[in-house]
């Protein structure tokens, strides 16, 4: 018993990415809820946007909801646009968490499609802005909030961000380096030469057998003792539950989420803005 669930780990661990003057994107749940806490405890200098959009402009770290929009908007300084986006891209001025649906040893992520290009089996978002964010970044964050064979795989179906190894050194990529991956069960990271992806911390009762049978592809040797990923502190998990998250959001990155979370959800911020006959909202 640890006190904590894995998607507060996860969200602990994922604050640490967010610092100095850098506008802070996250493609998860729990790397929203990460950027929030480490403006509200660590770095009030970062600027976050409006449910992800470009609606509003270096909001407050409120509340995650399903319309985040509309709520975390009313604090906003300004609104934004995607030309101004893109500018700050390509000075490097963004911190980003990507979601991709498979990592491979080397770091190369996918978020486009499984199977073959010209016949996928599973079409998705396609690459979006990674490629312009692999040569304008410094580095790239990722979460997988399930560990699996299926999503740590030998080699991803179509790269849509390139890890290390030989072709990056030829084509003289010198940005948007794979620093780290965050799961369900550990915290990771990729050798620059492309020899594979190391262990840097395991989960509270995760063992490197658990994920050895979870991984699709062999793992760097360990070099001694692995470390056990540092628990959420006490301020950080009052800030979660009581402050940036009361709804629960986070769990819809739970490995295995509870049926009926995403209505539950709905349900219980709907109450939120409900005004009762002659009360007040």
């Amino acid at each position: 018993m640890t006190g904590f669930t894995v998607e507060e780990q996860v969200i602990s661990v994922l604050a640490q990415i967010y610092r100095g003057e850098v506008i802070a994107a996250a493609a998860t749940v729990s790397a929203d809820i990460a950027s929030r806490l480490a403006k509200a405890l660590y770095a009030p200098e970062i600027v976050l946007m409006a449910g992800g959009s470009m609606a509003g402009y270096d909001c407050a770290p409120t509340a995650k909801g399903l319309n985040d929009e509309w709520i975390s908007s009313t604090s906003a300084v300004r609104g934004s646009d995607w030309i101004e986006t893109f500018d700050l891209i390509s000075a490097g001025k963004y911190a980003i968490c990507m979601g991709p649906v498979q990592v491979d040893r080397t770091g190369s992520c996918n978020i486009s499609v499984l199977g073959d290009w010209e016949r996928p089996k599973v079409a998705m978002i396609g690459s979006r802005g990674i490629p312009d964010d692999m040569v304008r970044l410094a580095e790239l964050t990722f979460h997988v909030r399930k560990h699996t064979p299926r999503a740590l795989v030998e080699r991803v179906d179509f790269r849509c961000g390139l890890g290390f190894g030989p072709e990056r050194d030829r084509l003289g990529l010198t940005l948007g380096e794979p620093r780290m991956l965050v799961t369900d069960l550990g915290v990771f990271d990729f050798d620059r030469d492309g020899a594979g992806m190391r262990v840097r911390s395991l989960h509270h009762g995760v063992s490197y057998d658990d994920v050895v049978k979870a991984t699709g592809f062999e793992l760097l040797p360990p070099q001694g003792a692995i470390p056990v990923t540092p628990a959420p502190t006490e301020e950080e998990l009052y800030w979660i539950r009581e402050r940036l998250d009361p709804l629960g959001v986070r769990r819809l990155d739970s490995p295995a989420p509870p049926p009926g979370l995403l209505a539950e959800l709905a349900e219980r911020e709907r109450s939120l803005w409900t005004t009762p006959a002659g009360g007040a909202q």
